[in-house]
């Protein structure tokens, strides 16, 4: 718990930041629901937002370099401000996905900015713990700041003015932090080749959590607003989305403990595995179990996806040498953009052609093929790290051998 104690501050900041984060991720599908645009366009605004994030990912290692890791988190999270109260001003499609765009930029930035000071201020070997409490922290605000709209219209401008508040006030505990900084990075971003070759299964899972969580969970306020539950619109959309983090948020402490004491990429394949099987079963059964039968689904599928994007990073930067922590983080952050912005369009498509059974179908697959490749790139290790039979001597009880005791080499390439 010292660990986690000395990077309070940084939590505390995305803990508020999310609270934003929550409200946004409804408000913005809603309103442009109210706004007359459908759901392959609405993806694609979501797509935008991702792109917005990818750029800003890619040159954060830069804007890290030239002003520090607190002046970069309050100036991303001054503009972001900016952009959702302006929302409230101009209702327009084309001014929405502009202003995506630029929030996707501030948000890499400010996530950036926090997430590589923790990879540089917390050990490895309580790294999937901080992570996992990291990471529950933010869902605890994305469940809570949905329901700032409860009752509200979508388009009604108290909602944009409790998003730009809360963004605001994410600045304090980053500002007044003692927590040293860590030192500037290189400003040159890491090539993808050699995040691939660092921790390949790092990056195709956090590919797979942008591809499917970020079209999933834009789109499911549209899929849920039509629902009895609490009068529908938008109550039903936010306690909805609300049960998927509440899933991921039981979940994804016990997920990073396990993960310090196994090969995460196992547990990446249990929580895709599980996702997997929850989504399908909505795809094939959601017409016929009813609203509850739905929910409870939905509570599994956020237990295994929202959870498994924390354990991959924790992974990458088990790999990583020292001071690159900033590079891998960009980089990492620049490959789930870029899984958010295909995610989206093939989400809003699917769902515009088969409804309920292709936006969860696609997800379903999706997270089925991301636990066939953990599942084979353990086995692929576990081979390239047996000796040939012929050179196999006896295997005696040395507890200098025990995996279990073992420190993690985190240089160490998979």
């Amino acid at each position: 718990m010292t660990d986690t104690r000395s990077v309070l501050a940084l939590i505390l900041s995305v803990m508020i930041l999310q609270l934003a984060g929550g409200l946004t991720g409804i408000l913005t599908p809603l309103g442009l629901e109210r706004l007359g645009v459908d759901a392959s366009l609405i993806g694609f605004v979501a797509a935008m937002n991702a792109a917005g994030f990818m750029l800003g990912a890619w040159t954060s290692p830069r804007a890290l370099a030239l002003v520090g890791n607190i002046r970069l988190f309050a100036a991303g999270a001054g503009v972001s401000a900016a952009g959702i109260l302006s929302l409230s001003l101009i209702q327009e499609a084309p001014f929405w996905a502009l202003i995506r765009v630029l929030q996707g930029i501030s948000f890499a930035y400010m996530f950036t900015s926090i997430e590589s000071w923790l990879g540089e201020a917390v050990p490895a070997r309580s790294r999937g713990n901080v992570m996992g409490v990291y990471h529950t922290a933010a869902k605890l605000s994305l469940i809570v700041g949905p329901f700032f709209l409860a009752g509200l219209s979508p388009l009604d401008s108290r909602s944009y003015v409790w998003a730009g508040v809360f963004l605001a006030l994410a600045l304090v505990p980053t500002c007044l932090t003692t927590l040293k900084e860590p030192p500037p990075p290189d400003r040159k971003s890491m090539p993808l080749s050699q995040l691939f070759t660092l921790a390949p299964a790092a990056v195709i899972g956090v590919v797979g959590a942008g591809l499917v969580n970020t079209g999933t969970l834009a789109l499911l306020p549209v899929y849920f607003e039509k629902f009895e539950l609490a009068g529908g619109g938008t109550a039903a959309a936010a306690i909805a989305i609300a049960i998927a983090w509440i899933g991921g948020l039981i979940v994804q402490w016990p997920a990073g403990r396990i993960s310090d004491a196994i090969d995460r990429r196992l547990v990446i394949a249990g929580l895709t595995a599980v996702s997997g099987a929850a989504a399908i079963l909505i795809a094939v059964f959601g017409s016929v179990i009813g609203e509850a039968g739905v929910l409870v689904l939905i509570g599994i599928w956020g237990a295994g996806a929202l959870c498994f994007y924390g354990v991959c990073v924790s992974h990458a930067i088990d790999r990583t040498p020292p001071g690159q922590v900033p590079q891998v983080m960009s980089g990492l952050l620049f490959v789930w953009a870029a899984g958010s912005i295909i995610g989206p369009l093939i989400s809003g498509v699917a769902m515009r052609m088969a409804g309920a059974v292709g936006l969860f179908g696609f997800a379903g697959v999706m997270l089925g093929l991301l636990t066939v490749y953990m599942i084979v790139r353990v086995r692929q290790r576990a081979a390239a790290e047996s000796p040939p039979s012929g050179e196999r001597g006896s295997i005696l009880p040395s507890p200098l051998a025990s995996v279990e005791i073992m420190p993690r080499d985190p240089t160490e390439g998979e």
